[in-house]
């Protein structure tokens, strides 16, 4: 698998720049889990260790309603004598470790705390490797950025996760190759499957997006044929990988599995590394690559796929309903999927299953909105700010009416969709695009249906139960759990840091950032009735609203199977 020479020695500034952003993620996601902290108006910081007796001590740069707190740069152990000892990074991380370690069983503490931190230095590592490759690009002002670019410039992740930008599987050699963050870009490797060994599955008036040159490489191989077969996309990684199972070569020597080789355009990955895209034809996939990135590995299971394929039948059924100019749903269209193993009923191979993701966007002027709130590496401006200079020539515009704008293309559109049909999007920041126009939000996308989840009694009442989804359909769930999810994804995951981003580029709390959302869902609340009303009523009054527990979920070994906690909620007067 190899791929191109990376160089992994990186400059001081690209190594201390990662280091800042991974002990800012492993305390505020260790500090919002566990209530431990006292934060003081002075600045002052003090974590409390009861288990193993310690405290540590620091300083805040900036205290976050929603926990995306800013600190110093030292960290110090309170000495029982009242000195303090500077703690180094590694030291920080292991006594929050052992600290968890309580909340292990005792057979497993060692192997979850080592676990943990190889993956927080893992995350560590590859940040500073794409810290330096940009540092080293020497952005001039004028650069041009553009959807690729946001796709691409995620470089520090997630700021509630404890290990963002862990990738497990790649060597060194494939982060130039495969990893978006160092601006790569390659032609798919693709396979020619003979019919009886594939699943697959297509919206109405869908079918599979090729390039016209993979599909003449088919004719050329296999003739007459040809149309007994069909194309599956693979990343060049996988296949790869793939070519070494037992079962897939068994198919290849009998000639049912035809590789075609690696030709065809140049794609992009996007943010979350195994999706590609290519901006022109407007095509894309999510393909399956067996990489732990972050803490899954990251293939197209079964349970997945028939989620994604559910919400996009029930998406495509109501599409003229739910779509605006201002909103729209960037849905998968269908999938291929290769079954391996000694007869044709063989069971359902994540390893070879891909997805097909069109997203026919404005490329000059639509990002993703995880890329947006971070700035570039060694800059202080949020790159959400840089791209409303570029879009309005250097002016940008009244931040509380931008929000404004914004709330009204991504919050309200989704709200009122939960509230008359029961459809909840997996609405986080990566999942979440943009387009500017004047430099004011014009049109916002949520993507990725793997997320979706529609509520159970809704959908039995709409009668998509047998009709467009099975009664046992995965994409299936009780009102409270689709009501949790959207609470999660859309208000604290996504809102949370957008409104911190804000606040912190106009040197100012949060709070008035959170007053704009609480006085625009008064407003659609005094036009609501019935389910609308009921769900602003209880965003406006509950006590507390859901987060995930990355970092608990990451060290118990839960990536499948969240905790999650309740945090303040913002919008409570």
């Amino acid at each position: 698998m190899a791929g191109q020479q990376t160089d992994t020695t990186v400059s001081l500034r690209s190594a201390e720049l990662a280091e800042q952003a991974t002990v800012r993620a492993v305390l505020n996601s260790y500090v919002r889990e566990t209530g431990a902290a006292n934060l003081h108006a002075d600045g002052a910081f003090l974590l409390a260790l009861r288990s193993v007796g310690k405290t540590i001590r620091g300083t805040l740069t900036y205290v976050s309603l929603i926990g995306q707190h800013g600190y110093g740069p030292h960290f110090y152990e309170v000495g029982p004598d009242g000195r303090d000892r500077l703690l180094g990074t590694a030291e920080l991380i292991e006594l929050l470790l052992e600290e968890l370690s309580v909340r292990a069983e005792g057979g497993l503490r060692k192997a979850l705390v080592n676990q943990m931190k190889e993956r927080i230095e893992n995350s560590r590592r590859k940040m500073g490797i794409y810290v330096d490759h940009v540092m080293s690009q020497h952005r001039q002002a004028g650069d041009t950025f553009d959807c690729i670019r946001s796709e691409q410039s995620l470089y520090f992740g997630h700021p509630f996760h404890p290990y963002p930008k862990s990738t497990e599987g790649f060597a060194e050699g494939d982060l130039a190759a495969y990893c978006p963050e160092l601006g790569a870009a390659f032609p798919l490797h693709y396979f020619a499957v003979h019919r009886e060994w594939v699943s697959e599955e297509w919206l109405d008036g869908h079918g599979p997006v090729l390039p016209p040159v993979v599909i003449d490489s088919a004719e050329q191989h296999l003739g007459v044929e040809a149309s007994e077969y069909a194309i599956v996309p693979m990343h060049p990684w996988q296949a790869d990988y793939v070519s070494q199972l037992p079962e897939f070569q068994s198919l290849q020597h009998r000639g049912y599995i035809v590789s075609l080789g690696q030709l065809g355009p140049f794609l992009y990955p996007t943010s979350s590394v195994r999706t590609v895209w290519d901006p022109e034809g407007g095509y894309g996939y999510k393909l399956p690559l067996h990489v732990r990135i972050t803490n899954l590995l990251r293939e197209n299971t079964e349970e997945q796929v028939r989620r994604t394929m559910d919400g996009a039948k029930v998406i495509h059924h109501l599409k003229a309903e739910l779509e605006t100019d201002s909103f729209q749903i960037l849905s998968e269209t269908g999938y291929v999927s290769v079954r391996l193993g000694a007869s044709e009923s063989s069971t359902f191979s994540p390893a070879l299953t891909v997805l097909h993701r069109p997203m026919a966007v404005d490329t000059t002027s639509t990002y993703v909105m995880a890329s947006l709130l971070e700035c570039f590496p060694g800059e202080a401006e949020p790159k959400l700010i840089q791209a409303m200079r570029q879009s309005t020539s250097g002016r940008v515009p009244d931040l509380k009416i931008w929000l404004g704008r914004y709330l009204e293309i991504s919050l309200l559109p989704q709200l009122r969709l939960f509230a008359q049909f029961g459809i909840g999007f997996e609405a986080h920041l990566q999942n979440s695009l943009l387009s500017l126009k004047n430099g004011l939000p014009h049109c916002y996308y949520v993507r990725d249906l793997e997320g979706v989840s529609i509520v159970r009694h809704l959908a039995e009442e709409a009668g998509w139960i047998d009709t467009l989804v099975s009664r046992d359909s995965a994409v299936l769930y009780d009102e409270s759990e689709v009501w949790r999810r959207i609470q999660y994804y859309l208000l604290v995951n996504h809102l949370g840091s957008l409104l911190h981003v804000i606040a912190a580029y106009l040197g100012e709390g949060e709070e008035r950032c959170w007053q704009v959302v609480r006085e625009l869902l008064l407003r659609e609340q005094a036009g609501a009735s019935g389910r609308l009303f009921s769900c602003i009523d209880d965003l406006l009054h509950a006590e507390t609203l859901p987060a995930k527990a990355n970092f608990l979920s990451c060290f118990l070994d839960r990536g499948e199977r969240p905790l999650f906690i309740g945090i303040r909620n913002p919008l409570k007067a």
